[in-house]
């Protein structure tokens, strides 16, 4: 306790540490990149939960596993995840035309992907209108 948040205070925590290690240093500075892009974006992504089991693995001594590691699949995930909220962002400032024109080519492209769940035309109709 009695301790201050401010770096440069004279309670501050910081005036206790000796020396810090550089790993650590880097680490934090890409934290702060990382979570402060993901919020930028719009990505509701915690390094905690996606750093936890690769560091209780370190802490245990075991090692980093292979099939533990970043996938690529996982990124592009996520980066799929932050395009469609970016277009669906875009797509709600258009003017109404330009939205029902985007709307009717999306409808289509789901048609054509067979992506309509249950074949009906009709919801195509009734979006164009």
């Amino acid at each position: 306790g009695g301790y201050d948040m401010g770096e440069l205070s004279p309670n501050s925590p910081v005036k206790e540490l000796a020396s810090f290690p550089q790993d650590l240093v880097l680490v934090g500075r890409a934290t702060v990149l990382i979570k402060g892009i993901a919020a930028r974006l719009g990505v509701k992504w915690s390094l905690a939960k996606e750093w936890a089991p690769i560091a209780r693995e370190v802490l245990n001594q075991g090692g980093v596993k292979r099939e533990e590691r970043m996938r690529f699949r996982t990124v592009a995930g996520t980066f799929r995840q932050w395009a469609g909220g970016r277009v669906i962002m875009v797509a709600n400032n258009l003017p109404t035309p330009l939205r029902r024109r985007l709307a009717a080519a999306a409808l289509r492209l789901r048609k054509l992907r067979g992506l309509d769940g249950d074949g009906d035309s009709s919801a195509s109709a009734s979006a164009s209108s």
